[in-house]
C-alpha cells in the first residue's frame, strides 16, 4: 500500500513539470498607420521581385529599421533585408503575398515578448511563403533563421527559471 505522502509527491511534480513550457508572448497588431506603413513595406518586396527599382532593397531595409531600436537589432534588420531580397529577386509577388511577408518581416521586428513557439511559427511562416513564391528551399531557410536573429535582438522578454528545462 502507497502512502498519501507519494500521491502528492506525483501530483506536484507533474504540475512542476506542465508549468515549463514558455507562457506565449503578446502578438503585435498594426494600427492604421502601421498599416500604411506596411503597405510601403510590400510595395518595397513587390519592388524588389520584379527587379523594377534599384533603390528598393534600401528602401526595404529603411522601413523595417524604423522599428528597431537597438543598434545590433538594427544591424540584423539589415541582413535580413539583404537576405529576403537576395531571394526574392526576379520572382513573381502576388500583391497578398507581399502584405504577408510585410507583415511577418514587421512582426519580426515589432514582436518584443514572443515565446519561441511563436518564433518558430514565425520562422516556418516566412519559409513557407517564400517557397510558395519560387524561392529556393536554402534561401527560404536563410531568410528565415535571419528572422530569428533579428527576434534574438528585439526581445525584451527575459527567460524564466523554469523555462530552462
Amino acid at each position: 500500500m502507497t502512502s498519501p505522502v507519494c500521491y502528492v509527491l506525483i501530483v506536484i511534480a507533474g504540475l512542476s513539470l506542465g508549468a515549463c513550457r514558455q507562457a506565449d508572448g503578446p502578438i503585435p497588431a498594426p494600427n492604421q498607420t502601421r498599416q500604411e506603413e506596411l503597405v510601403d513595406v510590400a510595395r518595397d518586396l513587390q519592388n524588389i521581385a520584379s527587379s523594377r527599382d534599384p533603390q528598393a532593397p534600401e528602401d526595404l531595409a529603411a522601413d523595417l529599421r524604423r522599428y528597431a531600436q537597438r543598434p545590433d537589432a538594427k544591424r540584423a534588420v539589415d541582413e535580413l533585408s539583404t537576405r529576403t531580397a537576395r531571394a526574392l529577386g526576379g520572382r513573381n509577388l502576388a500583391e497578398q503575398d507581399a502584405q504577408r511577408l510585410a507583415h511577418n518581416l514587421w512582426l519580426a521586428v515589432e514582436g518584443r515578448e514572443m515565446s519561441e513557439r511563436q518564433i518558430d511559427a514565425l520562422q516556418n511562416d516566412v519559409q513557407a511563403l517564400l517557397m510558395s513564391v519560387g524561392v529556393a528551399e536554402e534561401s527560404a531557410q536563410q531568410v528565415a533563421a535571419q528572422v530569428g536573429e533579428v527576434q534574438s535582438a528585439v526581445t525584451d522578454r527575459p527567460r524564466r527559471w523554469y523555462e530552462l528545462f
